[in-house]
């Protein structure tokens, strides 16, 4: 083309830029539902022109509003949800208008959680905390081993390696033995996950799904913003596991400058397995259209027993209607009277949870916070930076976590309560993130987690709101910085 053509034509590019970068505007300001991420949005489309749009559009478009995200509106998927919650219904919320807890602090957190969109409580249930990778794969493979009927299977990131190769060797024997086992993984964080791999699975029966694929050929239905970042393996309908721990030699071997990663995982036998089986059979559904895993076969009612943990899962997604996972930390939060300990690798809150640990420091509640001293993502140490010196202001105690990456997902309340998890206490977790927690509402089980958080804590150096002020401004500059792209993250 020559350069009088290229000159011609290039206010009719222009104007067409123009257009674009408007109609991205109306739609942001439309769309946009905290003031602090669309100003952020704002600021990216105007100052960083043509790289500004393509982030915008695939990071920050609202897609639940134009149907991109469409699972709650699909006939089907209406039945299906309908007949899930009938399942539920009739095995695990036997007492469909009682509470678990008598108690009143736990009672109104398991009231606000059952109202915000999880499941109902259920008692009766045998919880074993796990941490670290090896005794978390150890009780798996285990669990793994002595399965019968099925397995299912679902994480954020596979990523090949031994530990990989350990777990597709035991889920091949497995299926080979005749169980039935499905594999669910996120499109984007096992995005390194190869063919060869997944041909292994499937040539031995193992079904697999991807949540979310990337497709080059589908640009227009890209999912990068919202990933589902669960992980939860069922075995039986019997034993389930969840919590912060992926699929990873990180975990097992020392990795790089972070070190071999220190995270936190829950084993669960008892009915709130059903709980962590629905949230699995609504993604498969979603992913593959099959209702197979939503049958008597895959949900088997318990035997009564006496005694055992009152235990509540809570789920939630960017189609959620209640952010549930915000709704359960920020009631934790509330009714704290004694201490809040928190565990966690990114913290980049919003507003309402800042505010809500900054109350209850002015209650006189003992507020801490495990974070890494080292961090995987440069931006996002940044912006924890940045908060940091706000919660340091109103009181919180901030330790930095030294011999290795901090990477579990746990909130501990009063010696009563404590939950263990996928959701980090940032905005992507409570906002844009396909996440579940499952909160324990029991005395001997908060005070085994309160021992792992004060040994840990052994190993940490607690921040001083001194040391940030005597920053050079360099470093200030770029944890503001950092603070300003948070909306974004």
């Amino acid at each position: 083309m020559s350069e009088s053509l290229v000159m011609e034509k290039l206010p009719w590019i222009s104007v067409l830029y123009f257009v674009i970068i408007l109609t991205l505007i109306i739609n942001l300001i439309m769309t946009g539902q905290r003031p602090t991420k669309t100003l952020a949005w704002l600021m990216v489309l105007v100052f960083l022109p043509v790289l500004g749009a393509l982030l915008y559009f695939t990071f920050g478009v609202n897609r639940r509003q134009f149907g991109f995200i469409d699972f709650k509106k699909k006939r089907r998927t209406k039945r299906y949800l309908a007949r899930a919650d009938q399942y539920l219904d009739g095995l695990l919320k036997s007492e469909e208008h009682q509470l678990q807890n008598t108690r009143g602090m736990e009672r109104c957190v398991e009231q606000i959680n059952v109202n915000s969109g999880a499941f109902r409580a259920s008692n009766k249930n045998t919880l074993r905390l796990l941490i670290d990778g090896e005794e978390t794969f150890d009780a798996i493979f285990e669990a793994l081993r002595a399965a019968e009927r099925y397995i299912h299977v679902q994480y954020y990131i596979f990523r090949e390696g031994k530990l990989a190769d350990q777990l597709a060797e035991l889920l091949i024997a497995k299926a080979r033995e005749g169980v039935r086992v499905r594999v669910l993984y996120d499109g984007v964080g096992s995005f390194k996950l190869g063919k060869e791999f997944l041909e292994r699975l499937r040539s031995a029966g193992i079904e697999t799904q991807s949540f979310f694929p990337i497709y080059l050929s589908r640009l227009m239905r890209w999912q990068i913003n919202y990933r589902n970042h669960r992980k939860i393996v069922i075995v039986d309908g019997k034993t389930g596991f969840t919590g912060g721990i992926n699929v990873s030699d990180q975990y097992i071997d020392e990795y790089g400058p972070l070190g071999r990663w220190h995270d936190h995982h829950l084993q669960v036998s008892g009915p709130a397995v059903l709980g962590l089986n629905a949230v699995f059979s609504l993604d498969w559904y979603y992913c593959s259209g099959r209702e197979d895993v939503l049958s008597d076969e895959y949900f088997q009612p318990f035997e009564a027993t006496s005694g055992g943990v009152i235990a509540q899962v809570v789920a939630s997604g960017p189609d959620s209607i209640i952010p549930s996972v915000l709704n359960q930390y920020l009631a934790m939060l509330r009714q704290a009277r004694d201490y809040i300990y928190i565990i966690n690798p990114y913290v980049v809150p919003d507003v309402v949870i800042i505010k809500a640990l900054e109350i209850a420091v002015r209650a006189g509640v003992d507020v801490r916070i495990l974070l890494p001293a080292k961090s995987d993502s440069i931006l996002v140490k940044w912006a924890m930076r940045s908060y940091l010196e706000e919660l340091l202001r109103v009181g919180v105690k901030v330790m930095q976590y030294q011999p290795r990456f901090v990477h579990g997902k746990v909130i501990l309340v009063d010696d009563a309560m404590a939950s263990v998890g996928t959701a980090n206490l940032d905005i992507r977790s409570l906002y844009q993130n396909y996440e579940v927690n499952v909160l324990v509402y029991d005395h001997q089980f908060a005070l085994e987690v309160k021992s792992a958080f004060l040994r840990s804590c052994k190993e940490a150096k607690e921040i001083a709101l001194i040391d940030y002020k005597q920053l050079p401004w360099i470093e200030k500059l770029k944890y503001n910085f950092g603070k300003i792209l948070s909306p974004l993250m």
